[in-house]
């Protein structure tokens, strides 16, 4: 398994239950593909550095993971498709 950094901006009508929420979802499909969570860091709500649909501002969270690389695809569909994710970026970690 390699380790991965997961970086999301959280739609900024999202309160504090949504990101729980838009996490909790993420943190299901990431162990759905057989990967694990070992940190989940909340930023919060932070002023974006251009707009993003029409949006000045998002909750940025940012998680470390292990996943399988065949596996990754299917996270990232699943995080492309979510509504309140306005960016995403995966990062692989260097060992």
């Amino acid at each position: 398994m390699n380790e991965y950094e997961l970086m999301y901006i959280v739609h900024p009508e999202a309160d504090k239950d949504g990101v729980t929420v838009v996490s909790e979802q993420l943190a299901s499909w990431i162990s759905e593909q057989g990967g694990e969570i070992s940190k989940t860091n909340v930023w919060g709500r932070r002023k974006l550095a251009y707009a993003i649909k029409k949006q000045t501002e998002g909750t940025y969270v940012v998680v470390d993971l292990k996943l399988d690389g065949e596996a990754l695809s299917e996270v990232e569909r699943n995080v492309k498709l979510h509504e309140q994710v306005l960016r995403y970026m995966f990062i692989r970690k260097d060992n």
